[in-house]
Formats: structure tokens, sequence, C-alpha cells
């Protein structure tokens, strides 16, 4: 304990404050995120209408995350925070005022709008409000406060649900219940705007080394130098893309490599994470408070693992403690998907999301720190990207699963996706040393 204060007080006042806005965020979108799928159903919709409105929250992602990642550039990191928390507060309100099928999809592409420019702007502004010393620190009490609050969120979901149930005289698995809940999220989403505004936006660390003195860009100085070969043909329309697509070309190897596994993650995450709250009512028969409770427990524990993130990175490498964390939250996929228990499912899974989550606040710092200052919104905004492209198509396949075969092909599928993920992690970055 004493270890975790003095790493809390070596973070900036700045990153206390960005910790802070994301404690209240997430206390808010994790109420959300627990009740989605219910309320969707709870309104009378299919499964079928809820997989079309995950997809139409990664397409919109999707289509948008190019111009985004351009806006960020303009906007400043600050800024586009802020849009993001006003695009999240302006869907989840939509939804709680007015649940008609074509509103419900506005709600969706609002909210995938938000998560886009959160994807592209959280990881590079920890990046300035930290320095080598306290940046794997920053990025695992980031992931910590994300998950461990979402926990304390999820458990107060379910009080929240029952006593607005009891005001509105209606009952706790309602569609006007879930409503009212989303209402009082969407409320709590904008109380984190304060601590946005009260930080102070840190100048850009120093540019990458540009063209020598004397070298223009239809030379061939030493810049071009570190360039692929295929691009030196191409000197004329290379010079005209924005300077962090310029950083991103040097090394499409490297690139590709490090988008790969979280490609791979997010099929499998697709078919199956979204409706684990539905696999545990479905096949234990939990209500909303029971729920919530157990989603506590996962987040809690979760966040608490993810601060222990550093330490086996110094003694392994960030990439081989990413490879091996979520290795071990293979199998216990597979007993979560096979346990008859409740227990042991609940165990399974409480192994398994501190396992598997503890990795990816390593992941995105080593991404970030082989990324030039320019680049690292559009390279966090690529592995976003990748994380969320598996969400395009699968949401669709797993509902017509679920309706036609269960939950059982969904962990099977998920596991070896996983596992592939950590193979292709460990062959590419395997060798690292910390």
């Amino acid at each position: 304990m004493h270890h975790i204060i003095e790493r809390w007080r070596a973070l900036k006042t700045d990153a206390r404050r960005y910790l802070l806005h994301l404690a209240i965020l997430t206390l808010s979108l994790s109420v959300v995120g627990l009740y989605y799928n219910l309320a969707v159903l709870a309104l009378g919709y299919s499964r079928g209408f809820l997989g079309i409105l995950q997809t139409v929250t990664q397409a919109v992602a999707a289509l948008l995350s190019l111009p985004l990642w351009l806006g960020v550039q303009r906007l400043g990191l600050r800024a586009a925070i802020i849009t993001s928390v006003a695009l999240y507060a302006a869907g989840i309100l939509l939804f709680a005022a007015f649940p008609q099928a074509a509103l419900l999809i506005c709600s969706a592409a609002l909210m995938g709008m938000a998560s886009v420019l959160m994807q592209v702007t959280a990881a590079p502004l920890m990046m300035r409000l930290s320095n080598d010393a306290t940046r794997d620190d920053l990025f695992s009490a980031s992931a910590a406060v994300a998950v461990g609050l979402s926990g304390i969120g999820n458990l107060g979901a379910g009080f929240i649900a029952d006593t607005l149930s009891h005001v509105l005289g209606a009952p706790a698995d309602s569609g006007a219940t879930y409503r009212a809940v989303f209402a009082i999220a969407g409320i709590g989403v904008l109380a984190s705007l304060p601590p946005l505004f009260l930080i102070r936006e840190p100048e850009r660390a120093p540019e990458s080394p540009l063209p020598e003195s004397g070298a223009s860009p239809s030379g061939t100085g030493s810049f071009f130098g570190g360039l692929p070969s295929w691009l030196l043909v191409a000197q004329p329309w290379f010079w005209r893309l924005p300077t962090p697509l310029r950083a991103l070309l040097r090394k499409p190897a490297f690139v590709a490599k490090l988008l790969l596994p979280p490609f791979l993650i997010s099929w499998g995450a697709a078919l199956l994470i979204p409706y684990l709250n539905l696999y545990f009512r479905e096949r234990f028969g939990l209500d909303n408070r029971a729920l919530g409770v157990l989603f506590a427990g996962f987040d809690v524990a979760t966040g608490l693992a993810s601060l222990t993130g550093p330490a086996l990175a110094a003694r392994l490498g960030k990439m081989r403690t990413v490879a091996v964390t979520r290795a071990i939250g293979v199998p216990l996929l597979l007993i979560l998907g096979a346990a008859s228990d409740l227990w042991l499912a609940i165990a399974a899974a409480l192994a398994r999301v501190m396992a598997s989550n503890m990795a990816s606040p390593l992941y995105d710092a080593y991404a970030m720190e082989q990324t030039e200052e320019s680049a690292r919104p559009f390279m966090i905004g690529l592995l976003g990207a990748a994380y969320s492209i598996g969400f395009l198509i699968a949401p669709l396949i797993s509902t017509f699963v679920q309706e036609r075969y269960g939950f059982g092909p969904l962990f099977v599928a998920t596991a070896i996706l996983y596992a592939l993920s950590v193979a292709v992690t460990w062959w590419f970055f395997g060798k690292e040393r910390p």
C-alpha cells in the first residue's frame, strides 16, 4: 500500500485530475454497459436488433475514425476528450428520453463517435501528462480506475435500479426503469467534465527529426534513407500526407505486427464479452442486483490486478507480460463456458478478467513509446480500430448463434481467437527484454 501511495504522489497534478475525470465517467458509463443489452430487450426489441445496435456503434466509429483523428490535431487533446464526453452524454440521454428504434440507432451512433474520440486522445494525453518514470504507473492507474470504478458502478447500478423501480412503481427489469437509470447515468457523464476543464494541456513533445538542413522533400537525403524502399518511388505524394501518417509509414511492418493481436482479440471479444450479462442471467437466473454485484466484483478485482502490471513488466518485459497473462485467460474462458455450478463460473470469470485485462495498459504504453509524438493519436486510433473491427459483424453472428445454439460455440470460438492472439504476440515480441 505504501508503494502505491508513493507512486500516486509522483504523478503530476494534471494527471490526477485526469484520473478523477476518468473515475466519474467510468462510474456513469458502467451503469449503461451493465444494463444496455437488458434495456434493449426490455423495451421489446429482438436480439437481432440488439446486434444491429452493436454493429451501428462500431460501424460509425470505423467510418468516422479518420476525420475524427484529423479533428484531434485541430481541437487539441483536452478539447477532443471534452467533445467525447458531450457525445456520450447526448447518446445516453437520447436513449433515455426517446426509445424509438430510429432514435436508438442515432444514440448508438453518437456513442460510437464518442468512443473513437476517447480512444484516440486518452493515451496520447496520458503520454503528455507523464514521463519515463511515471508512464507505466499512469497507464496502469488509468486501467485500474477504469475497471475498478466500473465495478463500483455496477454494484451501485443494481441498487439504483431497485430504488427507481420502487419510485416509478414499475418492475425492476422494465423498460421504464432502465430508461430512468440511463437518465441518471447521462447526468453523471456530464459531471465528469469539471476536472477536464482544470487540466492545462502540456506543450507538444519535440517532434521526430525532419529532413536534414538542405534536404528538400524532392531529394533523397538522410530522412528518406529511413523509409521503406517502396516509398522512395512515391516521394511526391508522400510529402503531401499529414505528418502523423508519414511517421507511421516509415515502419509499416512494425505497425502491422502491433495491430494483428488486437485484431484477433476484437473478433473473439465481439462474439461473447458484451453478452456475458445475458449469459449469467439465462444460465444461472441472476437478477439486476445480483448481476450488479457480480460484475462489480469482476471489475474491482481487475482494477487491482492492473496495478501489478508494471511490476510484472519490470521482470518479464511489457510484451512478454501481455502474452503470458492473456494466455492464462484462455483455459479459464473455457471453464466459464462449461461450468454448470454458479460459483465455479464466477471463480473462472474472475480469474480470467484479472489475467487477461491487466495486459491492456501495458500494450498501449508500449505502442505509445514506439511511436513519434505527432503520430500517437493515429497509432492509438489504429489500435482502437483493430480492437473494434470485429464488432462490425461479430455481434450479428453472435446473436444468431445465441438464438439457435446457445452460448457454447461462442466460448469455443472466442478461446481459439484469443489463443491465436497470444501466439502472434509472443512470436512478434517475445524476444523483448525488461
